[in-house]
């Protein structure tokens, strides 16, 4: 059985350049970084090429580039380090924090957690597109809000937010705005100067790199603490000894998404765009698309099939590896509506009936065309008394 991959957006497949690049970081070039021998100066100039290759791919300077182990833990040093500083440096104030209902899972507990720690939150929502209301954030702030979080591209619908006119009224304000890109950097335009943000965070293995690899940009200027205590790396921001290998892979990574992203946005676009038009074409029915007005990075597509639950269309197309179909509830094992669904104001019915679909460079059209009829024959078995 030939597997059909369509859940790009959860994690993707570590190209064929990046796999050499990490190969002699592996072997021969062991040397650990801080080290003053050959071997140590060897690693050390392999990890800030690697700086400069993300840097380039975002526009900063290399500096402004910390590496971690993946886009959870860049949040939680953006949002924490960050947030711990300013209540260092006022600590007479009760600050406020403003993210958005459409956030992952690590920005939200973030969330929690600077709330345990004294912090006031607010919770956007948006709209029936999934996106967020710039009249609604600006009725939001108020006179102690310090920090603002807003994902770029949703990972659940692929939306992707104003983040500059979001940027222009935190700057007005004097507030720090984070961004999670984790679905946007590589096939979007995420330089950091155009998009306006104090902050970006992101993952290697959204990008074609390895998993346990990520970067966090932050502003020169932008107070921040490290949330880790060790012997001091990455400007002494992010202690542990660094992982090369992964690190040089994320590098070239970078390097990849930078002189192909006009090609990504193009052709995957394009992709996923027949893919929909041909699937309502076959099952002979208009196929709902979450934030189809809005506009979405290239790869990602939820659609709802009324009268179809996506778990059971799921299990009967084993070939096909989708995005996760529903939420279930750990303590109750009951099934929960998705936070983004929710927020987008789905009924269970209809959130159940999602189905995510996301694609990649390495998608073809034939495995479109494959999984296009394997589809609509699960669907009408399913919704043929």
């Amino acid at each position: 059985m030939r597997s059909i991959y369509l859940d790009y957006s959860t994690t993707t497949p570590v190209a064929a350049s990046v796999r050499e690049s990490m190969l002699p970081f592996l072997g021969e070039f062991y040397g650990h970084p801080s080290s003053d021998h050959w071997y140590g100066r060897a690693a050390q100039e392999a990890i800030e090429d690697a700086r400069s290759n993300v840097a380039s791919l975002l526009d900063c300077h290399p500096s402004e580039i910390v590496f971690t182990s993946g886009g959870t833990e860049s949040v939680n040093l953006g949002l924490l380090g960050v947030a711990r500083a300013i209540t260092r440096n006022i600590p007479e104030l009760t600050p406020h924090f403003i993210t958005t209902s459409l956030e992952h899972t690590c920005v939200r507990q973030c969330a929690s957690q600077l709330e345990r720690e004294g912090w006031h939150v607010s919770v956007l929502g948006c709209d029936p597109n999934g996106l967020v209301r710039i009249d609604e954030l600006e009725g939001a702030i108020r006179d102690n809000t310090r920090l603002v979080s807003v994902i770029q591209a949703s990972h659940r619908i692929g939306t992707i937010q104003p983040i500059e006119a979001i940027a222009e009224v935190c700057r007005s304000r004097d507030i720090l705005f984070h961004t999670d890109a984790a679905q946007a950097v590589g096939k979007v335009d995420c330089t950091v100067e155009s998009l306006g943000v104090d902050m970006l965070s992101f993952s290697g293995h959204k990008i074609y790199a390895p998993k346990g690899i990520g970067a966090l940009y932050i502003r020169l200027g932008v107070p921040i603490e490290p949330i880790l205590f060790g012997e001091g790396c990455e400007a002494g921001i992010r202690p542990g000894t660094a992982n090369v290998s992964h690190i040089v892979g994320l590098g070239q990574a970078a390097k990849l998404a930078h002189a192909g992203l006009k090609s990504t946005i193009d052709g995957i676009s394009s992709l996923r765009d027949r893919f929909h038009q041909q699937l309502e074409s076959i099952i002979g029915r208009v196929i709902p698309v979450h934030g189809a007005a809005a506009p979405r990075v290239p790869g990602i597509l939820s659609i709802e099939l009324p009268g179809v639950d996506a778990e059971a269309l799921h299990q009967r197309l084993p070939e096909i590896c989708f995005g996760p179909a529903v939420l279930c509830n750990g303590r109750t094992g009951g099934r929960v509506v998705n936070p983004t669904h929710a927020a987008l104001g789905l009924t269970e019915q209809q959130s159940t009936s999602t189905l995510q679909i996301s694609l990649g460079w390495t998608t073809s059209e034939d495995e479109l065309q494959r999984a296009l009829h394997l589809i609509a024959a699960a669907y009408e078995s399913l919704v043929t008394p």
